[in-house]
């Protein structure tokens, strides 16, 4: 019994990882294309750097569920919060900043690139002056990050659909972006806030749940990056098949 709950626990565990690097490597696919989309290609990088710190993220879970790393036990990698709370400051100003680049107005640029600023400087003020940073993830900056990331693709649909972008919204790689981010936000951060009280002690068959509605989430997110970056690549192929042919 044991040993096929820890074969589910390592299905959970690994799954998500597979989704990543499928996006990650249809980015790289993508950028190998289009050499001259420099935000493109920091956000195949943002991509590879999410999997390696989901990767690395991954030990407290090994040591929990597979008795691995047993000298690990009892140190600060025990435990990843401290790793998550950095790293989703990063990961939605990251968000926030690619979408600011793909405005079109100048007005949304400025008021959000200012409301960006005081969201790392407040995040991080958060983590100095709580106790929060080694024990548990900040709700303060995961749920405003995913606040600010709806309200950034949500000024960049906006836009697309009051211009002529709005023809061929499905060949441009933000719009897969922001549908994706949106979505996946709007079922995680839910799953976040009531996971803060219940653990695999308290309510274990939430925790399952959440396990397959996370992972679910996580598959559909990076299965639309990897559409949005095939579908936009190919896109890049007719164009250089009609310069040949001109």
């Amino acid at each position: 019994m044991e040993t096929h709950q820890q074969i589910i626990n390592m299905i959970f565990l690994f799954s998500y990882l597979f989704f990543e690097i499928l996006a990650a490597s249809s980015g790289s696919y993508y950028i190998i294309k289009n050499r001259e989309d420099k935000l493109s290609r920091y956000f195949v990088y943002f991509l590879w750097l999410t999997f390696f710190i989901e990767l690395f993220g991954t030990i407290p879970s090994l040591i929990y569920y597979f008795d691995l790393f047993p000298y690990l036990k009892g140190t600060f990698l025990q435990r990843n919060h401290w790793l998550f709370n950095i790293f989703f400051i990063f990961n939605f100003s990251f968000y926030l900043y690619y979408f600011i680049r793909n405005y079109s107005s100048q007005i949304f640029k400025r008021i959000m690139k200012v409301i960006l600023i005081i969201y790392v400087f407040t995040s991080i003020l958060n983590l100095i002056l709580t106790d929060i940073y080694f024990t548990a993830v900040s709700s303060y900056t995961y749920i405003l990050g995913t606040i600010l990331i709806f309200i950034g693709a949500i000024i960049y649909l906006f836009e697309t659909i009051q211009s002529d972008k709005v023809l061929a919204f499905y060949r441009t790689l933000p719009f897969y972006i922001a549908v994706g981010s949106m979505i996946f936000h709007l079922v995680v951060t839910p799953l976040f806030i009531y996971g803060q009280y219940y653990n695999v002690d308290k309510s274990p068959d939430f925790v399952t749940v959440r396990k397959i509605i996370l992972n679910s989430a996580i598959m559909i997110l990076y299965i639309l990056y990897s559409i949005g970056f095939i579908v936009c690549a190919r896109e890049e192929d007719i164009i250089d098949k009609i310069k040949k042919d001109n």
